[in-house]
């Protein structure tokens, strides 16, 4: 399992710290992925997102000194077969817009196409995420194409082929921390308990 804080929440603390403030909202919010890869502190977004994400319940509990650790827990009901790889924990309950690649990206590229791309914002400039990568959507054709600056947000570009097909994941509000591990397998019905803590120690 690799979990990381994002690097906009790790700004954030040493705001907190220095006296210059924090902004983020709670995050109660787990959203679950099926992406296939590592959880980066660049990362914006989950790299397959499935639903809308769960509302879950936060304390702040003792693990060795008293209330050094936020703790969020929740309950995912899978409506399919899914293989979960992957939870983010967010500032607000909305959902990820999620297209994918209508043809194969090179690493010279700056312009993506994108399938289902009618959830993305309409005005620019915008963040999507393909694999680890982040990208700055700067404009567009009014329909699937969009003109990107590569590698943002502290991301490395993706040097080989992007194939066609692999999801363009937006934001869904603030992403607070990722966590990626080996699949988790559930079929329809199948309930799974998570529990999320950040421990200062």
């Amino acid at each position: 399992m690799n979990t990381v804080l994002t690097s906009n929440t790790r700004s954030n603390f040493v705001n907190a710290i220095t006296g210059v403030g924090y902004s983020l909202s709670e995050p109660k919010y787990l959203y679950l992925g099926t992406g296939i890869s590592t959880a980066l502190p660049t990362d914006i977004a989950l790299g397959n997102p499935l639903g809308t994400p769960i509302s879950g319940t936060v304390s702040i509990v003792t693990t060795v000194t008293s209330g050094d650790t936020y703790l969020c827990n929740g309950t995912f009901t899978a409506s399919g077969i899914d293989s979960i790889t992957e939870v983010g924990l967010f500032t607000s309950q909305s959902s990820s817009a999620v297209g994918s690649l209508a043809n194969q990206v090179g690493p010279t590229d700056t312009t993506i196409t994108v399938s289902g791309y009618s959830g993305f914002p309409g005005t620019f400039p915008f963040n999507v995420q393909v694999l680890t990568e982040v990208m700055t959507v700067t404009s567009g054709n009014g329909t699937n194409v969009f003109n990107v600056i590569r590698a943002t947000n502290g991301s490395s570009k993706v040097t080989s082929i992007i194939p066609s097909l692999t999801p363009v994941v937006g934001p869904a509000g603030y992403m607070f921390l990722k966590s990626s591990f080996s699949a988790i397998n559930l079929n329809p019905g199948d309930s799974l308990q998570l529990n999320v803590s950040v421990q200062f120690s």
